[in-house]
């Protein structure tokens, strides 16, 4: 099924699928050493003797909600939140970004918020902010536009490769709607089927950082997945076996969310249901993974790999859906 209220929104998954793949396609021509190109969370590059891991990302449309509740912070922690949650999910060490600000006129407060948020993100991540540039463009930018690219190091690279049939996943809990699907939350919010007033704390939640507990057992797990955009099709990147998943019962605010009209399929496929990150570990492993992530959060069973091929998934509301 396509995501067809996401569409409706002005977001096509499937249309976006297909730019990156044909974009994939065009720019690994330039490869020569690089180790892991275009497709997966973050490209990894050899230089010397290094392994160094780069991702670059936005925060989206979530940017026209903090300007309309004045809510600015939580963004700029959002910004640092989905450049390094991806670089860790190819055993990455986040170690510093840079930033990219776009006005469509001077915002004082805005930028100073802006950049606390990034701060704070950057604390929680352990890395370093070392530049960035700002641009004021009138004609082109309507609110604001951020974005940040970070790199890491990679000592142990981890792209699912030995996944076999017989791990475990584990899914880490998420801090509500992350940074992803709000071109169709607000979208709801503009048809009037829900608040902004009502649920702003709630929607200008920022993104979690997982840097910290997911480094800690990085030499622990097989591959690790940060669910946003596209949701749980992501698992694909990882692996080809069959992936099934039991998913918990989800934070109040996707409820909110499909009440408002988004199908129960959808929501599967476009939000991250309360999960934010998704590890896969042996057998062996796994009780000692979960009690030392349990320290941070909540921690759920989700599933198991399986011969065969597909993701399927047991929803809160007991359907069984393909993805």
């Amino acid at each position: 099924m396509v995501s067809e209220e996401y569409k409706k929104a002005g977001v096509d998954l499937e249309r976006l699928r297909n730019y990156h793949n044909a974009i994939s396609q065009i720019i690994s021509s330039t490869y020569k050493n690089t180790i892991v190109g275009a497709g997966h969370y973050s490209g990894v590059i050899k230089i010397g003797n290094l392994n160094i891991a780069m991702h670059t990302d936005g925060v989206g449309t979530k940017t026209s909600l903090a300007l309309q509740t004045g809510i600015i912070k939580p963004v700029g922690i959002d910004c640092v939140a989905m450049n390094v949650n991806d670089l860790i999910c190819v055993g990455a060490k986040p170690v510093a970004l840079v930033d990219y600000i776009a006005l469509e006129k001077p915002m004082d407060n805005v930028i100073n918020e802006i950049i606390n948020g990034i701060v704070q993100g950057a604390k929680d991540a352990d890395v370093e902010v070392i530049g960035g540039e700002t641009a004021i463009m009138p004609d082109v930018i309507r609110g604001f536009d951020l974005s940040c690219t970070a790199i890491g190091v990679v000592d142990n690279l981890k792209t699912g490769v030995d996944i076999k049939p017989g791990d475990y996943i584990l899914g880490l809990e998420s801090n509500g709607i992350h940074s992803n699907g709000y071109s169709l939350v607000r979208k709801l919010i503009e048809e009037g089927k829900i608040s902004l007033d009502e649920y702003k704390r709630e929607l200008l939640k920022p993104t979690r950082i997982y840097a910290k507990q997911v480094l800690e057992v990085i030499n622990m797990i097989k591959g690790a997945a940060h669910i946003t955009g596209g949701a749980f099709t992501k698992l694909k990147r990882l692996t080809s076996y069959k992936i099934v998943l039991n998913m918990p019962e989800p934070p109040e605010i996707f409820k909110i969310i499909e009440k408002a009209g988004v199908p129960h399929e959808e929501m599967y496929k476009v939000f991250n249901m309360g999960i934010g990150i998704v590890l896969f570990i042996s057998e062996e492993l796994m009780k000692e993974v979960k009690t030392k992530l349990e320290r941070y959060g909540t921690v759920y069973e989700l599933g198991r790999v399986y011969n065969g091929n597909g993701i399927t998934i047991k929803t809160y509301k007991n359907e069984i859906l393909r993805v």
